[in-house]
């Protein structure tokens, strides 16, 4: 008797075993179907897009598979914060992307056909539509627009023990020497602590676009500063982002004395909860997105 109750109870376990590794797999094979590609130049993470994996890991609650500048794979992928259409390949989904000036041509592109659910803005939309004919809708904002709202631990510091931050472009790094610059943050240091940074000024100056779409998705008045000029950091990309914004009259400093001056542009109108509900996330059929309440400032 004790021997036949022990092998139902084997055969038991063995069937939990089985379906609980049959349904692991297929949960990952699920979520790695659609791989996250972000821009990265070895050995530096920049902060803008490095916000992308931070963002969609939080959507999904986990872990994302990535594929980072040298993985211009060909199968299908997710592309979200930056200036990576470039990089897309036919049937991948753009979740926020948009589109270079450096590569503002349809000669550079090797996709016709994509799954867009939303874009930067109207420039990125309007290249698209134009130049490849592909259904765009009128679905605008950076992802990281949504950052307060899906990591709700951070928050504005009631008293900020900075009057102004300065978040520089990677390339315009050298520009602000910290020996001479007590206020500067880089984009290769740590996501979390620029964001704690960004969240302890009362204004921000930066010629990094995340910088600027950090401050502002949390009321923080910013201004952008274009310090130089370098094909690197194409102004494109901040008319895109202004313009999605509905801003688009927005204008930049040309140094930290006249930023100063000018104080920041008026607040983002962007429709976040469309944004947020253009998400694909049928990819991730068995996740519990999180409920976010656009309706509280953050």
């Amino acid at each position: 008797m004790m021997k036949a109750l022990y092998y139902v109870l084997f055969f038991l376990c063995a069937c939990l075993s089985s379906f609980t590794h049959q349904t692991l797999s297929e949960d990952l094979s699920e979520g790695v179907c659609l791989p996250l590609f972000y821009w990265q130049e070895d050995p530096t993470v920049n902060f803008g897009d490095y916000l992308s994996r931070v963002i969609i890991e939080r959507v999904i609650g986990g872990p994302v598979s990535c594929y980072t500048k040298k993985g211009k794979d060909q199968g299908k992928k997710l592309l979200a914060i930056g200036s990576i259409l470039y990089f897309a390949s036919d049937e991948d989904v753009i979740w926020g992307s948009g589109v270079n000036g450096k590569t503002f041509d349809k000669k550079y592109y090797n996709f016709t056909n994509l799954d867009v659910r939303a874009v930067r803005g109207p420039i990125t939309r309007k290249f698209l539509m134009d130049q490849f004919q592909i259904e765009c809708p009128e679905v605008y904002g950076d992802p990281a627009l949504l950052f307060p709202y899906l990591f709700p631990e951070f928050k504005k510091s009631p008293s900020p023990s900075r009057d102004y931050l300065i978040i520089p472009h990677y390339t315009d790094q050298h520009l602000f020497p910290k020996d001479r610059y007590n206020n500067v943050v880089y984009t290769s240091e740590p996501w979390q602590e620029i964001v704690r940074q960004i969240l302890d000024s009362k204004f921000v100056i930066g010629s990094s676009l995340h910088a600027l779409v950090v401050a502002e998705a949390f009321g923080i008045p910013a201004r952008l500063l274009r310090i130089s000029e370098n094909k690197h950091n194409h102004i494109l990309k901040y008319y895109d982002y202004y313009l999605g914004t509905n801003r688009p009259h927005f204008q930049f400093a040309t140094s930290v004395e006249e930023a100063l001056e000018m104080g920041g542009e008026p607040p983002i109108q962007c429709d976040l909860e469309k944004l947020y509900k253009a998400f694909p996330s049928e990819f991730w059929p068995h996740t519990q997105f999180p409920q976010l309440n656009f309706n509280i400032s953050p």
